[in-house]
C-alpha cells in the first residue's frame, strides 16, 4: 500500500529527524507561533507540521509535485479532512486498545488481539476505499490520482472479503491443529500449525492414542497453553507484523493529509489578515521576490504590513544595513522562514518568490548578553556558537546573522566577521548578514566582488522609517540620534 501524497517516489514513513540546532532556529525565527496556528490545537498536526517545516528538504520536482496536490487540498477541503478522519480513527482506536506486540504475552494472546486489531482494520480499510470512491472525481494532481489508484486497486471487494475469511480462519473455532515429532528426552520438536480441515479433524477423531486432559487441573492447562504456544507462534508473530504494516500504512495516510491540512490552517489565517501569499518556484539562480513579509508578523498584528522586492542576482552574500528599528531584522526572519517553507512544498509569505532551495538553514543572533554581561564572555559565546555552526554547515546551505559578533569593538569585530563571511561564501554557503558594523560593510563593498549585494533600510527626510530594504551602500551613521530624539525630545538651547 502506498499513499505518494509528498514524494512521487515513496511515502512518509517516518517524519524526518530535527536538524542540528533546530532550537535556536525556531526561537530566531518564531517558528513556534507559525506552528501553532498551522496545528490549530491538534497535537498531531503539530508534530507532522514541525517535522516538516524543519527537518524536510524536498526535490524541486517534488516541490511542484507538493504544489499540485496543495492545490487539490485546497478546493475539496471536506474530501481532505474526510480521508484524515477515517485513517486518524484507525490509528487512535489500534493505539487506546490493541497497540504493541505485547512481547510479554502468550502466543495466543498476541494471537487473537492482533486479529482484534485487523479486523478493525479491515473495517477501516472498507471506509477508506468508499471514501476514495466518493471523493475521487474532483482531483486532478498526480498525487491524489496515485492514492487514489492505489486504493481502488488494492483494496477491491475480493481482496477484502478474503482477508476477512483469513481472519476468521485463524481464529481456530475448533481448536489448533499442531503437529510435531519427538525430540530429544521424549520432548516434542518441530511443532508446526497445520490449516484445520475436515480430514485432519476425522483422522485425530478416529485415531487411538487419545489423551484426555482435565482442564480444571491447573498444571495440565499450564502444558496444554504452552504446547499451542509452540504451535503458533510464527503464526502469532506474523499477524501482528501484519497488524503493524496495517497502522503504519494509517499513521501514513494521517501524517501525510495531516501536513496538508496544516498548511490550509495558516493560509486561512493569512486569508482572514488580507496577507498574500504565493507558491515559490524552485530556482538555481539567486533570490527574486516581491512583496515578501514575515508571516508571524502577520499573524500577531493589526497593522499594515510591509513587503519588501529583492533581487539578488547571482550574489551569495547579502548585507543589510541601515537605520535603526528600520525592519531589518523583520527581514531576516522573513527570508529564513520563507526558505523553511518553500523547500518542503508549502507557500510562502510573500506576492511571488522564485529562489534557490537550501538543504541546510542556520541562524547566528548576536547582541543576547547571558549570565550578567562581561563583554569578552559574549563574545566567547557568540564564536562558540559560530564554531558550532561550522561543525556541521555544509555547501549550499543558508546562513542568517544577526548583529553577530557585534559584542566586541567595531575594529575586531567587523575583522572576525569579514574572515567568517568570506570563508562562508568560498565554501558556497550563501550569507544574509544584518549589521551596524561600518567597518564590515564597507569593507566588502570596497571589494567590488559581484557575489556581494547590498540592502539598506529606508529612511525618510523626516527621520520616519518605511520598513522597506532598498539596494543602496552603507553608509557610517544607523541614525540613532533619531531615536534619541523620539525618546528625550528635541534638545533646547538655552
Amino acid at each position: 500500500m502506498r499513499t505518494r501524497l509528498l514524494h512521487r517516489d515513496r511515502d512518509l514513513h517516518d517524519p524526518p529527524p530535527a536538524p542540528p540546532r533546530a532550537e535556536e532556529l525556531r526561537r530566531n525565527l518564531g517558528v513556534d507561533r507559525l506552528l501553532a496556528v498551522m496545528a490549530g490545537g491538534d497535537d498531531t498536526l503539530y508534530r507532522v507540521a514541525e517535522a516538516v517545516l524543519l527537518g524536510d528538504v524536498a526535490s524541486a520536482e517534488d516541490i511542484r509535485y507538493r504544489h499540485d496536490v496543495l492545490r487539490d487540498c485546497l478546493a475539496h477541503p471536506e474530501a481532505v479532512d474526510d480521508l484524515r478522519r477515517i485513517a486518524a480513527d484507525a490509528v487512535e482506536r489500534e493505539r487506546h486498545n490493541y497497540f504493541g506486540l505485547f512481547t510479554r504475552a502468550t502466543p495466543d494472546k498476541v494471537l487473537y488481539r492482533s486479529l482484534d486489531v485487523l479486523d478493525m482494520f479491515v473495517d477501516a480499510f472498507a471506509e477508506l476505499r468508499a471514501a476514495c470512491d466518493r471523493w475521487r472525481g474532483g482531483f486532478t494532481s498526480a498525487g491524489f490520482e496515485a492514492f487514489f489508484a492505489c486504493v481502488a486497486a488494492e483494496l477491491d471487494d475480493e481482496y477484502l472479503a478474503t482477508v476477512r475469511a483469513h481472519l476468521k480462519e485463524l481464529r481456530f473455532a475448533k481448536g489448533e491443529l499442531i503437529s510435531m515429532r519427538l525430540g530429544a528426552g521424549a520432548h516434542g520438536a518441530g511443532h508446526v500449525l497445520r490449516r484445520p480441515d475436515r480430514t485432519g479433524w476425522r483422522r485425530l477423531r478416529g485415531g487411538a492414542g487419545g489423551i484426555d486432559l482435565d482442564l480444571d487441573d491447573p498444571a495440565a492447562a499450564e502444558a496444554l497453553t504452552t504446547l499451542a504456544g509452540r504451535g503458533i507462534r510464527t503464526a502469532a508473530d506474523a499477524v501482528a507484523q501484519a497488524a503493524e504494516h496495517v497502522a503504519a500504512y494509517f499513521r501514513t495516510v494521517a501524517d501525510e493529509l495531516g501536513f496538508y491540512r496544516a498548511v490550509m490552517n495558516l493560509l486561512a489565517a493569512l486569508d482572514e489578515r488580507g496577507a498574500a501569499w504565493c507558491l515559490p518556484e524552485p530556482s538555481t539562480r539567486g533570490l527574486v521576490c516581491h512583496g515578501i513579509y514575515h508571516p508571524v508578523l502577520a499573524l500577531d498584528t493589526r497593522e499594515t504590513l510591509v513587503g519588501n522586492d529583492i533581487d539578488a542576482g547571482d550574489a551569495t552574500v547579502t548585507m543589510i544595513t541601515g537605520a535603526n528599528h528600520g525592519g531589518k531584522t523583520t527581514l531576516l526572519r522573513s527570508l529564513g522562514t520563507a526558505q523553511l517553507m518553500a523547500r518542503c512544498g508549502m507557500p510562502v509569505a510573500a506576492r511571488d518568490y522564485r529562489g534557490p532551495i537550501h538543504p541546510q538553514v542556520y541562524t547566528h543572533f548576536g547582541g543576547e548578553e547571558r549570565d550578567g554581561g562581561d563583554t569578552a564572555g559574549r563574545l566567547e559565546e557568540e564564536l562558540s556558537r559560530m564554531s558550532a555552526i561550522a561543525d556541521v554547515i555544509r555547501p549550499g546551505a543558508l546562513l542568517l546573522c544577526n548583529e553577530s559578533l557585534a559584542s566586541t569593538n567595531e575594529r575586531e569585530g567587523a575583522a572576525l566577521a569579514r574572515e567568517i563571511v568570506e570563508t562562508m561564501r568560498d565554501c558556497g554557503i550563501t550569507v544574509v548578514y544584518v549589521t551596524h558594523m561600518y567597518e564590515l560593510a564597507r569593507g566588502l563593498a570596497a571589494a567590488d566582488d559581484s557575489r556581494h549585494t547590498f540592502l539598506r533600510a529606508e529612511r525618510l527626510d523626516s527621520g520616519d522609517r518605511t520598513f522597506r530594504m532598498l539596494p543602496g551602500p552603507p553608509l557610517p551613521t544607523s541614525h540613532g540620534d533619531d531615536l534619541f530624539r523620539r525618546i528625550f525630545g528635541t534638545p533646547t538651547v538655552r
